[in-house]
């Protein structure tokens, strides 16, 4: 496993929330403006990483590694092509990059 995760996230304006989504792991945030939903949708994340890695570690690999739902990847490129090249979208929609440390914890002291 690399020691950065990089993964694709979404946000979009809805109803006078904006709504950030993490389409990898099924995630999502709602706030009132861009940056509180993609601050809570960060915070999640971290936390599906970090439990990834110390109560899941088992399954660690497949948790951080599975494909998002076809549904969430088409909703991504929607909202990558608004933010792009849609005028005026970009106020509804956005796309960003979320990069995660990967930190591996320290294995235990002997007793």
């Amino acid at each position: 496993m690399s020691n950065q995760l990089t993964i694709r996230c979404y946000a979009e304006r809805k109803d006078g929330l904006w709504i950030a989504v993490c389409p990898q792991f099924t995630l999502a945030a709602q706030g009132e403006c861009y940056e509180d939903a993609k601050a809570k949708l960060e915070s999640q994340i971290q936390s599906y990483v970090l439990e990834a890695l110390t109560v899941d570690r088992r399954y660690a690999g497949e948790l951080l590694s599975r494909k998002a739902p076809l549904n969430l990847r088409w909703k991504y490129s929607l909202a990558r092509l608004k933010s792009r090249f849609g005028h005026g979208f970009g106020s509804y929609a956005r796309t960003f990059l979320e990069p995660i440390p990967v930190l591996y914890p320290e294995p235990k002291a002997a007793a």
